[in-house]
């Protein structure tokens, strides 16, 4: 019996290579790119140690008070206070990435999350130092830095990408609109729990986010029940559940260690204005715009 284990132990990277190359339709070098090269810019910077001048002070009055506040507001994303500060971003942009990918496939979403990543990369940073700002500048004058902004982005696509799979494998069961139920129910939860002091809990939000969310289930509902989905589930594909499965463990786990059980010092309200940006970017552009001009007279 331990033998057969230790086997099986053995064969688990083969077997997660092996489903990876039948899930995702992404060509290999964007993949090298994506969660090499990118990480490979980041460890780089991190061994040139230039944070004294890419970093974002946070005594700054505004994102906009000088071009060099303007540029360390997009600087800051790329560098690290150190190696641990960086290792642990990488692993959870990995993680991230692995969760998506997969879904991207399924969904049919290759050019929106290109689209979305550009996005993430080149702008969200500006939206991070501002909230950063915002909020953290007010208590703390020390220079905000890291990547976890930019990776939370990415969780916030997640949601959107799991129902655009989820609506494709279901021919249009499951309308892809209904990601801003878990959406809006996430930051119900975070608003709720408490985290960090500089993070206060706001009932009132939560509650406010909550009925949001109810609601929103509640219309979609009454608009086009799904009521095929146990049919859809009974005949999926091993592999398309795996896919499911990880994306929505990803974006349970990824949530609480980005927004909830977070480490003192933690820029937790960076990581809420990536993941705005993560999930407003999709879900505006590729979900509900098209709805609205298709609505259009010609």
């Amino acid at each position: 019996m331990s033998s057969r284990w230790l086997q099986e132990l053995c064969d688990l990277p083969a077997t997660a290579v092996g489903w990876w190359r039948r899930t995702t339709a992404t060509s290999p070098a964007e993949h090298w790119l994506v969660l090499a090269g990118l990480p490979a810019v980041l460890g780089i910077l991190w061994l040139l140690s230039p944070t004294d001048g890419l970093a974002f002070s946070l005594a700054a009055d505004s994102v906009f008070e000088s071009s060099r506040t303007l540029s360390t507001a997009f600087t800051a994303n790329y560098v690290h206070a150190g190696g641990r500060h960086l290792a642990d971003n990488l692993l959870n942009f990995w993680v991230t990435l692995f969760g998506i990918y997969p879904l991207v496939a399924i969904a049919g979403w290759r050019q929106e999350f290109r689209i979305s990543m550009a996005v993430y990369l080149l702008i969200a940073p500006f939206g991070i130092a501002w909230l950063t700002l915002a909020t953290l500048g007010s208590i703390t004058n020390q220079p905000s830095m890291g990547f976890s902004g930019i990776t939370a982005a990415f969780l916030g696509f997640l949601p959107v990408v799991l129902a655009a799979a989820v609506c494709e494998t279901t021919d249009g069961e499951l309308d892809t609109a209904w990601a801003a139920v878990p959406f809006l129910l996430s930051l119900a939860i975070v608003f709720a729990v408490p985290s960090v002091s500089y993070f206060p809990v706001q009932p009132v939000l939560a509650l406010g986010l909550t009925v949001c969310g109810v609601s929103a289930a509640g219309a979609l509902w009454w608009i086009d029940p799904p009521h095929k989905l146990g049919a859809y589930n009974r005949h999926l594909d091993p592999d398309r559940r795996l896919a499911f499965l990880i994306g929505s463990t990803v974006f349970v786990f990824g949530v609480a260690g980005a927004l909830l059980f977070v480490r003192p010092g933690t820029n937790v309200w960076g990581h809420l204005a990536g993941y705005l940006v993560g999930f407003t970017v999709p879900y505006l552009g590729f979900v509900i715009w098209p709805v609205v001009t298709n609505s259009l007279p010609d």
